[in-house]
Order: C-alpha cells, then structure tokens, then sequence
C-alpha cells in the first residue's frame, strides 16, 4: 500500500509493503500518481517526499506483476512507466528518501527527482539484463546524463551494485545520512522549500527540465516497446519462472 502523511506544504508518500520488501504493484503505482498529481493540484503544497518503510526503500516491480503482464493477450500499459510520466511531467520539487535497498524502477525513478537522500547502508541496482529485460523508465538516456556512460555501464549492462558512497559520488544522491536518518533529512530538505513562492518553484523546475524534456520522452517510448517485446521473450520467461520456484 501506499501511505500518504502531510505537513505544513509536504506531501509525504511512503511505500508500505516490507513484508515484499515495498515491491510495487500496479495498485501502488496507480496509488503514487494519484498522490503526486493531487500533490501538485494542492495550491498549499511546495514539496513531495517519497520514502519506503521497514527500512527498506524498495525491491522494484513485483516480479508476479510482470509474470502477469507477459501472460496477457495484449499486455495492458504498465502503471509503474505511467507513474514515471506523472513524475517527468510534476514541477513540484520531489525529494526522494533511500534506506536499505533500491532496485530496478527504485533506481531509475530518482533520475526524475529532484534531491535522493541515501542512509549509510543503502544499495542501489539495476538488473533489467539478469531477467532478460531491457532498461524503462527513460533510463538509457537520464543515467547517462547524470552518471556518465561508464557508471550507465556498470548498472545497466554488468548489473553492478552501487552503495551510498559510490552513488553520492557519481551524481544518484544528492546527500548521504546514517542509517536510519534518510526519512528525516529528507523531510528536512523539503522543510526549505515551504514559504518559497510556489509558481517560482514550479517555473524554475519546469525550465530547468525543458533542454532534454524531448529526448527523455523518446527514450520511454523506445524503451517501452524493447521492454514488452523482452518481457514476452523466451528468455525472460525462464527468468521469472526459475525466479517463482525460489
């Protein structure tokens, strides 16, 4: 489930399922756009914060999501890439909160934030190719922007790991905190924007976006249709299923 606290001008949305280590289902993505989009709706509101709970920011997209997904017919659009619209399109600052684990879409969602808060502790992969995917969520060209190609590499292709050093380093985080403390400074980050004139915000974020809005577009689109086609591939088809015996 996804929870939804509010402060004075914050919208604090927080990924509720530990028991899956916070794995996102349609449900919950449908759930995290609506909260941004009434969010930005909310003439009170200068600021969201995403974070997980039980420690844990999230293990990605529930694998029995995408198990069902491949088996449809004609697959229905996927809520998470919709969710990243929503997030590409928002000119309210977000501000992202990463305890213990981020993977996959838990990744690739924070190049669309604006500040990642990562706690000593936390680990940051992206294993599209290890299931037989191809990397979403307009990543094959935020990462490189941000990350470099090397970096891009590293997570995409070889499927490394980055810990909170090594994505502080490389432009993933903005700051790191101990363990435990990520919730908080996030909140203290978003704490700064309230009383800042609200369109102000709205228009620098939105201008500040404006140079590749275009070709971030076209990368979730050429994604999109690479990521069905591999996600109905034999190939990943046996990754799921060796994955669901476990």
């Amino acid at each position: 489930m996804i929870r939804t606290e509010t402060e004075n001008g914050i919208v604090h949305l927080i990924i509720d399922r530990p028991e899956k280590k916070n794995a996102l289902t349609r449900e919950m993505y449908e759930s995290l756009s609506a909260g941004v989009e009434k969010a930005v709706a909310d003439t009170g509101v200068n600021a969201i914060v995403i974070s997980g709970a039980g420690g844990l920011f999230t293990a990605g997209n529930d694998l029995d999501d995408f198990r069902a997904r491949a088996a449809e017919s004609t697959p229905r659009p996927s809520a998470g890439l919709a969710f990243i619209e929503t997030l590409m399109h928002c000119d309210l600052p977000v501000i992202v909160a990463v305890e213990g684990i981020a993977i996959g879409i838990g990744v690739t969602l924070l190049l669309h934030c604006d500040q990642v808060v990562a706690a000593e502790g936390a680990r940051f992969k992206a294993p599209f190719v290890d299931l037989g995917l191809v990397p979403e969520a307009a990543s094959t060209v935020t990462m490189p922007m941000t990350l470099g190609g090397r970096t891009t590499a590293a997570l995409l292709l070889m499927g490394d790991t980055l810990d909170a050093d090594a994505a502080l380093a490389a432009g993933l985080a903005s700051h790191k905190v101990p363990a435990g403390a990520a919730v908080d400074a996030a909140l203290a980050r978003a704490r700064t924007l309230v009383g800042k004139p609200r369109q102000a915000l709205m228009d620098s974020k939105r201008l500040m976006k404006a140079p590749w809005q275009a070709a971030t577009k076209e990368a979730l689109e050429r994604e999109k249709a690479v990521f069905t086609e591999r996600l109905r591939s034999p190939e990943c088809q046996q990754v799921l299923a060796g994955m669901g015996r476990k």
